[in-house]
């Protein structure tokens, strides 16, 4: 008999822990399991890469798209939603509201998913996104919870104890933010262990091959870094380290930035403040970056923080040589083997890209060390661990 699993998550907009998401649904073995995918938001950009045998379920507190009722208490859900570039007076006001009615629209939105799929049972629900814990917990019957933990900083905001004490096993991504997470949540230290992401190899090489509108000029050595455009994920660093690698006298390299994210404006005002216009360009969100990265001489990730980085993998399937931050590559990358390591600086970032850009040897070193990794082999180990868990 089938096992039932519906995986819980914010949204199929399109980032790092959606597309570990989609290609995870895209591995499993529909013969044996019958898997929902619940969202509860209406972001949908990745949508049509969920393989048709996965029933996707959107539970928006605005739009009424998969129930048959729609949920009463949207305006009070927008009420504490938090204000963008506002007064400290209204940021005070915003936090008195989410102190005292926070919970109580969590716990109505929970009350309302319970009601609409009163129906519904499962073997295993599978918390993907820890924003959306406590409402899996409250709103979805099953028998066993499992939690994701996807994130390299140990920030309060980003644990939700009644995914913790609900899961049965909590999963971390790497091992060192496992290590990190029993530190910091001892507690459930038992509970914590590492799985790392699946990559769908053969669909990354295959869109790859698709056109872009941009041309990499071939005069140049072309770097590209694709990411959230949000602090943690160090593209400022990647900025100051391109004004860093031009005041050495390093002239003829291209650096592209792929990704959207809520400081793009800072961002584009730090460009144009050091004057590298002609240097480093922000193409903004891109539905597919597998073209962009197969185009580049480098991929860099610059990350102040990650958990297992979904691009690095991206960048080996496709044979891109990588310099990552150790904060976003230290147990994905074996220093000058495999890759090239720095520290979360903008000079040690540059001088990592100066290195590679001064020793071909290296740069066909590290492109023949990744030609060798078996990807399909740990897709497979990777599968195993997670069919013992569900």
């Amino acid at each position: 008999m089938k096992k039932n699993i519906i995986f819980v998550s914010t949204a199929l907009w399109i980032g790092g822990i959606e597309s570990a998401l989609v290609n995870l649904l895209n591995s499993i073995d529909y013969n044996r399991f019958n898997v929902t995918l619940l969202i509860t938001y209406n972001y949908t950009d990745m949508a049509h890469r969920i393989p048709k045998e996965c029933k996707l379920i959107i539970a928006d507190r605005d739009k009424l798209i998969s129930f048959k009722e729609p949920y009463k208490y949207s305006r009070l859900f927008h009420l504490l939603e938090k204000p963008q570039n506002a007064s400290r007076f209204r940021l005070f006001i915003w936090k008195v509201l989410c102190f005292f009615f926070k919970a109580l629209e969590t716990r109505l939105y929970s009350k309302y998913i319970k009601e609409q799929m009163k129906s519904e049972h499962f073997d295993t629900a599978v918390i993907y996104s820890d924003v959306v814990a406590e409402t899996a917990v409250r709103g979805i019957s099953a028998d066993k919870f499992l939690m994701f933990y996807h994130h390299g900083a140990m920030r309060k905001v980003y644990h939700d104890k009644y995914g913790y004490k609900k899961s049965s096993k909590i999963i971390t991504v790497s091992y060192s933010q496992a290590e990190a997470l029993r530190d910091f949540r001892h507690q459930y230290k038992n509970k914590i262990i590492a799985i790392n992401n699946i990559i769908d190899v053969d669909d990354i090489k295959e869109r790859s091959k698709e056109s872009i509108d941009i041309e990499f000029p071939e005069d140049k050595f072309n770097i590209v870094s694709c990411g959230r455009l949000s602090p943690e994920k160090g593209m400022d660093l990647a900025i100051e380290a391109c004004k860093i690698l031009i005041n050495k006298g390093y002239a003829n390299f291209k650096w592209w930035v792929v990704g959207g994210g809520p400081i793009e404006k800072d961002l584009t005002k730090q460009i144009e403040t050091f004057g590298v216009e002609d240097h480093i360009e922000l193409l903004g969100m891109q539905s597919n970056p597998y073209p962009y990265i197969a185009k580049s001489d480098l991929l860099v990730q610059p990350s102040r923080f990650e958990g297992h980085s979904v691009a690095i993998m991206e960048a080996k399937i496709l044979g891109t040589p990588i310099v990552a931050t150790k904060a976003a590559a230290k147990e994905q990358i074996q220093h000058r083997v495999n890759g090239v390591l720095c520290d979360t600086t903008a000079e040690s970032i540059a001088n990592a890209i100066e290195k590679v850009l001064n020793d071909k040897e290296l740069l066909k070193k590290i492109t023949d060390a990744i030609g060798k990794e078996d990807f399909y082999k740990r897709n497979e180990e990777i599968l195993k661990n997670l069919d013992n868990i569900f």
